[in-house]
């Protein structure tokens, strides 16, 4: 893990069958605040929008999915 506790450290260690560079445009939370100001920026067309709104929900999904692997890995 490299001296690091993060989510994308821990992930391939405990939970490797779930990545995160499988993802579309948004693939960490730094990608996920940009996407989220751009898409309320009102300068987008309805389509990018729609775009972003599908990559910001498909990485919470794998967010979530990552936490639930890992808790799992660890507890059994």
């Amino acid at each position: 893990m490299k001296g690091s506790w993060s989510i994308k450290r821990v992930l391939p260690c405990l939970v490797p069958e779930l990545h995160y560079s499988d993802l579309g445009e948004v693939q960490d939370g730094t990608q996920a605040q940009a996407a989220y100001l751009d898409m309320i920026s009102g300068n987008l067309s309805l389509s990018e929008k729609n775009a972003l709104y599908k990559d910001l929900k498909d990485y919470c999904e794998l967010d979530t999915k990552a936490m639930v692997g890992i808790v799992q890995s660890i507890c059994s």
